[in-house]
């Protein structure tokens, strides 16, 4: 009878919410003028929805819980303000925006709390898809690495995956559509497997991330966010074509969602792309790097003053060709073709995700489901045949509930987990890993001040993790798999543990300064590969050997930055240090397995610093015009011995000139940019790894606003190496056999919204 009562109590009071009319009106104007400004973009992050600006600059959003809330105003040409706002029933706001050539901050949404990039004591970096468009790449992550800190490891341009501050494979977790998405990153040759299919930015943490989204953070974070909703009452859409000289690559894109009055929306994209061989600086046929994809995904969900919630779906299918080595001339077929040959991947991703919150007054409960299927066959005997197959289901959860305790501070108290099976193919030719099932269950808790000048963040997270595998299976029997210490079952468990703990806060004393200082554990159980792998990885020609005995990663970064900015320029230092115990490592042997290189997992006490400097130059006397610069650094070493880890990036010089121009004719918001990466020699290779010589890379984009009609196209064309230079990348998983990176490209974009 009380639970009923208590229910009856809740909806009562949910009644009485949606009677009220909770808004928020405002205008926003020209600051120096005065004069209103109409289209300016006018969006709240909590609810992924906004409005645009009208004529008279003015702006009303409904249907608004009566708690704060996050509000962007952003609008080309001018600083975009981030304001913290609580709707009421007659509340009415005025924005002043000023006009800029550039915009230092941003709301970002993967820290937990939603707020400010420059206020988050986090180290967090967001990519527009507008930046995304302007300079496009075969792949999503070669797009990215033009963010200091962040690179990639590739095997050709289909296949690439993040490295931040040096640490890659598992150790950097992706997140999509609010969910953890894995597909299997334990492969140095498994790619990011994401595209930008109806994405509305990327944001990237720098850093430990483990007490937010656990094991697989211990790097950082790239967090995919969804495209925001259709403005109430409308449905838009756009035809996005691209087109890329070096390898011939297509890429189309379609797009349309929808939302109605009383709060229904949806969305549908579609995708697909096809590349053939790519060419190096020389003019040389890089054969079968060809690669294509085909992309779908959908969305329907609700928005009401109680709150939100979303279903979403996507498939992805790739095929990637394998470069062998042995025979790059033999698999370089005929300029354009686009057939698939052998070697090749064959990864096809379901991933179907739901997100509710919840508004309960000024707290929040939000939920986050996932189920992901990730098929990985890798075909190198031939057609017909798989020579490893690997069927991943994985089932997610995350439950965060926010409570304010007072109107500057807020908890979190949450739980997570996901459920992991493995199993290989019956049928496959070669067993590199056993069948496996993971376990693991989280909980944490995290408090968030925020007040004045100051924000200051912590928490403590509690992890565990179980992992059995199996080999038992006649087809495992039959082709000799051994586990570690040959268990008469042919069953091992393992089981991790542990307590993390992080601590930060940001300082703005004013508008010029900008101090922010983390300290963060992270961790990361070793993954199936590292554990229990014990044969051949086709494709790869490696011969690859775990050791069950790994224990728990276990890091402990410090992070320190400054940034200081003026109406002219700005300036930005962020610096790390990085200790790890027990850090795993992959690395050849120099011994032979039969015809194959044994490569082996070890692991070993390591440290990985430095850091990233940036400079912006924006003088207010010639808005048409910035300049930029960035550098970063990282180095990375075992402790016993001080000898280098591998995959360590080289240091990175990037360099950006843009000038942008009054409307000319039928063009609109003309600008032209010239860009520029000078990469070191990285003369630090670790043991059996060699040095790899620097090189720079030229590259410009150039585009606007074309009016065809009644209707503005978007114009991106760029250019990548434009002096074609013939280069090795130490990342590279081709490095090893002299196969040079991709030589001159030239990328046309066309996005026509409708």
């Amino acid at each position: 009878m009380r639970a009923i009562l208590t229910l009856a109590l809740a909806l009562f009071c949910l009644g009485l919410l949606a009677a009220q009319d909770i808004s928020i009106n405002g205008r926003v104007v020209d600051k120096s003028t005065n004069s209103p400004l109409p289209g300016v973009s006018v969006f709240i992050a909590e609810l992924n929805r906004g409005v645009v600006t009208d004529l008279d600059g003015s702006f009303r959003l409904t249907d608004l819980p009566e708690r704060n809330v996050t509000l962007k105003f952003s609008f080309i040409g001018y600083s975009t303000i981030i304001q913290s706002i609580k709707p009421g029933s007659n509340r009415t706001v005025e924005i002043q925006l000023e006009e800029a050539f550039t915009n230092i901050d941003e709301v970002v949404v993967s820290g937990a709390y939603i707020m400010s990039k420059e206020s988050s004591p986090i180290s967090i970096e967001k990519v527009d898809l507008v930046d995304i468009l302007k300079m496009p790449s075969p792949s999503l992550m070669t797009a990215l690495t033009r963010t200091p800190g962040v690179n990639e490891i590739s095997l050709g341009p289909g296949i690439s995956k993040p490295v931040i501050r040096g640490l890659s494979f598992s150790r950097v977790l992706s997140v999509y559509q609010g969910g953890r998405f894995e597909n299997q990153q334990w492969g140095a040759d498994h790619g990011l497997g994401l595209t930008e299919t109806g994405i509305g930015n990327v944001e990237l943490i720098k850093g430990p991330a483990s007490l937010i989204y656990g094991s697989g953070a211990m790097a950082g974070v790239v967090n995919l966010i969804e495209e925001k909703d259709a403005i109430k009452g409308e449905v838009e859409g756009y035809l996005n074509l691209r087109g890329y000289s070096n390898n011939l690559g297509l890429r189309s894109e379609l797009g349309i969602k929808g939302a109605s009055e009383n709060g229904f929306v949806w969305s549908i994209n579609g995708a697909g792309e096809s590349h053939a061989d790519y060419k190096d600086g020389d003019g040389k046929t890089m054969g079968n790097t060809r690669f294509n994809t085909r992309n779908f995904k959908g969305g329907v969900g609700l928005q009401k003053k109680w709150g939100d919630t979303r279903l979403r779906y996507t498939y992805l299918k790739q095929k990637l060709g394998i470069l062998d080595e042995t025979d790059v001339e033999g698999l370089a077929t005929f300029r354009g073709d686009r057939s698939s040959q052998i070697p090749f991947q064959n990864v096809t991703d379901h991933f179907l995700s739901s997100e509710t919150n919840v508004f309960l007054g000024e707290d929040k409960l939000k939920a986050t489901f996932g189920l992901h299927k990730n098929l990985r066959e890798e075909i190198e005997t031939g057609e017909g045949f798989v020579d490893l197959g690997l069927n991943q289901s994985n089932i997610m959860y995350d439950v965060k509930y926010f409570k304010s305790l007072n109107p500057s501070l807020e908890a979190i108290f949450g739980v997570q987990g996901f459920y992991l099976q493995t199993i290989n193919y019956d049928d496959a030719l070669e067993f590199l890993i056993p069948d496996a099932k993971k376990d693991d269950r989280s909980i944490y808790g995290l408090l968030n001040y925020n007040k004045d000048k100051w924000v200051v963040q912590g928490g403590v997270r509690y992890d565990y993790r179980k992992v059995n595998v199996d080999a038992s299976s006649p087809h495992f029997v039959d082709f000799g798999f051994i586990l570690p210490g040959e268990p008469e079952n042919r069953q091992l468990e393992r089981t991790f543990d542990g307590v993390t703990t992080s601590g930060g806060a940001s300082f703005r004393p004013n508008s010029h300064w900008r101090f922010r200082l983390n300290i963060a554990q992270g961790f990361r159980a070793p993954d199936l590969a590292e554990l229990f792998s014990n044969g051949v990885h086709p494709g790869t020609r490696r011969f690859e050997k775990g050791n069950a005995e790994f224990q728990r990663e276990q890091n402990i970064q410090t992070d320190f930055g400054i940034r200081y900015r003026t109406n002219n320029f700005s300036i930005s230092g962020e610096v790390f240090y990085n200790d790890i115990n027990n850090y795993i490592f992959f690395a050849p042997t120099g011994e032979m397995e039969e015809d194959l290189d044994i490569w082996s997992f070890e692991q070993s006490d390591a440290r990985l610093y430095g850091g990233e400097l940036e400079f912006d130059f924006h003088p207010s006397s010639a808005k048409w015009f910035q300049a930029s610069t960035s550098y970063s650094m990282v180095i990375g070493q075992r402790t016993e011995d001080w000898t280098y880890l591998p995959y360590i990036p080289a240091y990175r010089w990037n360099q950006s000139v843009d000038f942008r121009s009054n409307d000319i004719g039928i063009i609109q918001k003309p600008y032209l940019s010239i860009l520029g990466s000078l990469i070191f020699n990285q003369d630090r290779p670790a043991p059996l790894e060699e040095a790899t010589p620097g090189y720079f890379l030229l590259g410009m984009n150039i585009g606007g606003n074309v009016k065809v009609g009644n209707t503005f196209l978007e114009v991106y064309v760029s250019g990548t190496n434009l002096l074609n230079n013939t280069y090795l990348d130490h990342l590279s998983l081709f490095r090893p056999f002299g196969v040079n990176q991709m030589g001159r490209n030239v990328a046309l974009n066309v996005r026509i919204p409708f």
